[in-house]
């Protein structure tokens, strides 16, 4: 199937046959000083590429530039557009008007940059808040990713020890390993937070345009910095998001709840099936004050559960948004939330811990079916009825039992390290 000649925004399945769309890269503004708005705008939105890995070798950041362009029109005069980008070239910033003839280079580093370092995230957004001030403020991710999974190289210096492909948090910087090896440094998500709260932005929505990231690992990881999490609880495309249509319905929407919609209607597309073929999506918008009151509900909960005593409870039959082979570093299984929770609670929670959850994803959407490989057969369908288009982690034996071959050891181990593992009882459970 044709589905093979693309990849995922996860490291762990890069494929030697690539399509490439080879788009044209952003160009400067032709030396001018940049003008900074002298008023406040109504919304700023930064996309943060960290393309300094395989993604950017095989050039998504230029076809994602490309649409970024074209999409430009929809860019009303009080809204801000800007794009970080970090990846063979020199890294720079650049901001898009819906009258420019190309985009404006308003700032460029003489210097490599790690762009997966919690500092250097945390300087783009203070400088981008302090040059360009608006009413409220979006913030996409975009590059690899591997949701709520501790970094295995965290270094933006040394050279890891082995040449393996390494699963990661998120994003991905080779820097001076060679582009395409996807075995630089990475991200923790909860450093991520940190660096964000510092400077002192609450944005209305994230959006990761990055494999796995919306699950509630993260999601609570992020509650204080931003109102609403948009992601995908799956691997996705690596062509990613379709920007000239997020620009034009999503991005500046009223509600995050529109880049949901936005991304679901473009890889349904037939327009749109050059770019994501048969892969299907899932994705959903998080409300992040309704996680608190959902965490208090399972703390009730999970003690009386069917992982109590830790046990390993039977997810035979609930949706999986993530393969849990050996092709994938063993990275554990992705239960959909939803129907995880109706497996492992007694019936006396259910009505309590469903309505919360619902309460806390305010959008969701998905083509009913999506490929996770890394087999040709490997779909999953969605049971559109109880899904809800978010994933959590279960502890189970099998995760003690294969600790030995994924570079995170044991993974109910490293669960421990979560807020979330406290927040929501699971220390209540034993595991």
């Amino acid at each position: 199937m044709s589905v093979f000649f693309s990849i995922f925004r996860s490291c762990a399945f890069v494929l030697s046959v690539v399509i490439l769309l080879v788009l044209p890269s952003c160009q400067d503004s032709g030396g001018e000083e940049p003008q900074f708005p002298s008023e406040k705008g109504r919304r700023t939105v930064l996309v943060y590429m960290a393309a300094q890995n395989s993604l950017g070798l095989y050039r998504h950041q230029a076809a994602d530039s490309a649409e970024i362009m074209a999409g430009r029109r929809y860019i009303d005069d009080n809204d801000r557009l800007l794009v970080f980008v970090d990846d063979a070239h020199r890294p720079r910033l650049y901001r898009y008007t819906r009258s420019c003839k190309r985009p404006e280079l308003v700032r460029q580093w003489d210097h490599e940059v790690c762009s997966t370092s919690p500092e250097q995230l945390r300087e783009v957004v203070t400088w981008v808040k302090e040059r360009y001030p608006s009413a409220e403020y979006g913030l996409v991710m975009w590059s690899h990713a591997d949701g709520w999974l501790p970094p295995t190289n965290k270094d933006c210096t040394d050279v890891p020890p082995s040449s393996s492909v390494r699963p990661f948090s998120f994003g991905i910087d080779d820097g001076g390993y060679g582009m395409g090896s996807d075995k630089g440094p990475q991200m923790d998500v909860g450093e991520m937070a940190a660096a964000l709260a510092v400077t002192g932005v609450r944005f209305k929505y994230i959006f990761f345009d990055a494999c796995l990231m919306q699950n509630l690992e993260v999601a609570y990881a992020l509650r204080h910095v931003t109102d609403c999490v948009v992601a995908a609880p799956m691997p996705i495309p690596a062509a990613g998001a379709y920007y000239e249509n997020q620009l034009r319905h999503g991005l500046f929407a009223e509600s995050p709840s529109a880049i949901v919609a936005t991304y679901v209607s473009d890889v349904s597309s037939p327009s749109l099936s050059y770019q994501y073929d048969d892969y299907g999506i899932t994705l959903s918008a998080v409300h992040t004050a309704a996680l608190e009151p959902l965490a208090q509900v399972l703390r009730r909960a999970l003690p009386h559960s069917a992982a109590a005593g830790r046990a390993s409870a039977s997810m035979e039959g609930v949706l999986n948004y993530q393969a849990y082979t050996r092709s994938y570093y063993y990275r554990p299984h992705n239960y959909d939330a939803s129907e995880a929770l109706r497996r492992l609670l007694p019936e006396s929670f259910h009505e309590e811990a469903l309505l919360a959850l619902n309460r806390a994803v305010i959008s969701k959407g998905t083509t009913g079916r999506f490929w996770i490989g890394p087999n040709s057969w490997d779909y999953q369908q969605v049971n559109e009825k109880t899904y809800c288009g978010v994933s959590l982690f279960v502890p189970q034996n099998v995760y003690a039992d294969n600790a030995g071959r994924t570079p995170h050891g044991n993974l109910n181990e490293a669960f421990r390290q979560m807020e979330w593992y406290d927040a929501a009882g699971w220390n209540a459970t034993g595991w």
